[in-house]
């Protein structure tokens, strides 16, 4: 329990509040006592003020005088004449008198200045200062006078009072702060919630973020986690779902032909129909294998980069001469328009990229159809272009056909052979060289718009 954060911030809390209470209090006894001693030194300046007063009005009575003196400056006065005559007037003054003596009397009418340190009955709290005493002369006779102030009551009261308001503050704080500490855990422990639906799948949590500080923005942090994580779930989900399709269909075309072998009435050509239709559907497999090991590399943070400068209008003519015999067969026309083009990248990459694009134009290409290959340098960029007079890519889906297992015709991909990982092969490669790919409006066909920086800095956490 004293684990929680709710304890933990009350507690501190109630030990602040202690420890500045404690603080307060001795620092104000302190102040009180120094206000006390520094009454002091005016004491010996009264009893000159008492005996001028005295002198000039001449009262009737020693007493009555003492007596007025004492209520309207409130201060205790004791007097004490040669033959032992003791006048006493105000609260404290029986306490002084209780604690008199010859010796000090007598070192009074000596001439000295004498303090007379009592304590009055039931006292608690500081002690009482100490009388002040000094030889004084009333008309013709001279007293010792001792004299202190009367403001010690206010002073205790002034305490009591302080001590009460300070223990009035403690309590209130210490409820205030059960319920602060409460609505400032609250919060947090629904986000201790949130992130427990979150590690056991549940990605649809919803923080509130009416919250404009550090709690809010961790808040609307958990709930970006959140929603980034639901994305990737689905992702997954989608990426596992399209796999086991891809895989199942030719699974089920080879076992099925492959039981169908067995039959005894399958004439010679039929039976090697069969056999080619499942050398092609296990051709499949392995290019849709390749395919998945290639991006799983691409994503990893140790697939090699190796740049290399090189021509890479050399590299386009290459690919386009090595896929001859492909779009021979459907009567395909290729042109090559390129400018002599250094860069510097990842040869064997790049090669892929330009594999893949020229596949994917030939096959989405009717037979007779063309594509053209242009090459241009801008602002230290390597433009290629690549057009095809093929059905086109309709504009509502060119950002999406760049995405893992996405086809914008299945049922002619999956006739022709495709997996929909191509086009995601040659976005990856792409981004690792820090550059961009595009779809392009075209009148008839597609147009893939590839830029490259000549001088790329590899990226790869792009992807």
């Amino acid at each position: 329990m004293i684990r929680s954060l709710y304890v933990r911030i009350a507690v501190t809390f109630l030990v602040i509040v202690l420890v500045s209470i404690s603080i307060a209090y001795y620092t104000a006894n302190q102040l009180f006592r120094r206000d006390l001693q520094g009454q002091n030194g005016m004491e010996e300046m009264m009893i000159t003020r008492l005996e001028k007063l005295y002198n000039d009005s001449s009262p009737r009575s020693l007493p009555m005088f003492l007596e007025q003196v004492s209520s309207l400056q409130e201060m205790s006065i004791v007097a004490v004449n040669r033959n032992g005559l003791v006048i006493q007037v105000g609260r404290t003054s029986r306490a002084i008198v209780n604690h008199l003596t010859y010796k000090t009397v007598e070192n009074v009418f000596g001439g000295r200045t004498e303090r007379v340190k009592y304590a009055e009955e039931h006292e608690s709290g500081p002690p009482s200062p100490p009388a002040y005493g000094r030889l004084a002369q009333f008309g013709n006779t001279e007293w010792a006078v001792f004299i202190t102030p009367d403001h010690v009551r206010q002073v205790r009261s002034f305490q009591r009072n302080t001590f009460t308001i300070l223990i009035t503050l403690l309590v209130v704080g210490c409820v205030l702060i059960l319920f602060a500490a409460r609505y400032l855990v609250k919060p947090l422990k629904m986000m201790t919630a949130a992130t427990t639906r979150i590690a056991k799948g549940d990605f649809s949590v919803e923080l509130p973020t009416s919250h404009k500080n550090e709690l809010g923005e961790l808040a609307d942090s958990i709930n970006k986690m959140a929603h980034s994580l639901s994305q990737l779930e689905t992702m997954r989900r989608d990426f596992v779902s399209n796999v086991s399709h891809e895989i199942q269909s030719p699974l089920t075309s080879i076992g099925g032909f492959a039981e169908a072998l067995r039959s005894e009435d399958l004439t010679a050509g039929d039976r090697n129909r069969y056999v080619g239709i499942i050398k092609q559907e296990s051709s499949r497999l392995s290019r849709l294998s390749e395919n998945l090991l290639k991006l799983a590399s691409l994503d990893s943070e140790h697939h090699p980069y190796e740049p290399v400068a090189y021509r890479l209008d050399r590299q386009l003519r290459d690919v386009v001469l090595s896929s001859e015999p492909t779009w021979l067969a459907k009567r395909l026309t290729v042109e090559l328009l390129m400018e002599e083009t250094v860069i510097k990248a990842d040869e064997d990459q790049l090669n892929q990229v330009w594999i893949n694009l020229l596949a994917n134009s030939i096959k989405f290409t009717p037979e007779e159809g063309k594509i053209s290959f242009q090459l241009s340098e801008q602002e230290g960029f390597a433009i290629v272009r690549i057009a095809d007079s093929g059905s086109g890519i309709p504009e509502e889906e060119r950002e999406r056909v760049f995405e893992r297992f996405y086809k914008v015709d299945p049922s002619r991909d999956r006739t022709q052979g495709g997996s929909g990982l191509g086009l995601s092969i040659v976005k990856k490669i792409i981004d690792i060289h820090s550059g961009t790919i595009e779809i392009e409006d075209a009148e008839q066909g597609a147009v893939f718009v590839v830029r490259l920086p000549l001088n790329p800095e590899p990226d790869h956490s792009k992807g």
